[in-house]
C-alpha cells in the first residue's frame, strides 16, 4: 500500500487499487482451496458465496484500476488489505464457517467503498 502518496505507477494504475485488487484474487484463491477442507455441504455453500461475492469486488477494482490516487482511496483500500489476515485465520478453523463469512463482510464493505469512492473519480 502506498498509505496516499499521490504517485502513480510507471503503468498509471493506481497503486493502493493495483495492491487491493491483488489481495482480493488471493483471497479468492485462499477460499477455492478451502473449500477442500469444509467439513459439511453447510460450509461448502458458505465458502461458495464468499467466492462468488470477493470475486466480483476483484472485477469491480479491476475496472478502475487506473482511477487519481486519493487518501480517501488509500484508506478503504487499506482497510481490505488490513481485514484479509483475519479471514485468513478463519479459513484455518472452518468448524465456525459463519465467522469466516463474517470476516470477508468487512473485506466486501471496504472494497466496495473503495471502488464507490474510485468510480467517482473516473468520471
Amino acid at each position: 500500500m502506498t498509505n496516499g502518496r499521490s504517485a502513480m505507477s510507471p503503468s498509471g494504475e493506481n497503486p493502493d487499487l493495483k495492491a487491493m485488487h491483488r489481495d482480493l484474487l488471493s483471497l479468492v484463491r485462499r477460499l477455492e482451496l478451502a473449500i477442500d477442507d469444509a467439513p459439511n455441504a453447510a460450509a461448502i455453500a458458505a465458502i461458495s458465496d464468499q467466492v462468488v461475492e470477493v470475486n466480483a469486488r476483484a472485477t469491480a477494482t479491476g475496472r478502475v484500476l487506473l482511477a487519481v490516487q486519493t487518501g480517501e482511496i488509500a484508506q478503504y483500500a487499506q482497510a481490505v488489505s488490513a481485514a484479509i489476515p483475519a479471514v485468513e485465520r478463519e479459513i484455518e478453523n472452518l468448524e465456525r464457517f459463519e465467522r469466516l463469512v463474517s470476516g470477508v463482510a468487512a473485506v466486501l464493505d471496504a472494497a466496495d467503498d473503495a471502488v464507490r469512492v474510485a468510480t467517482l473519480m473516473c468520471r
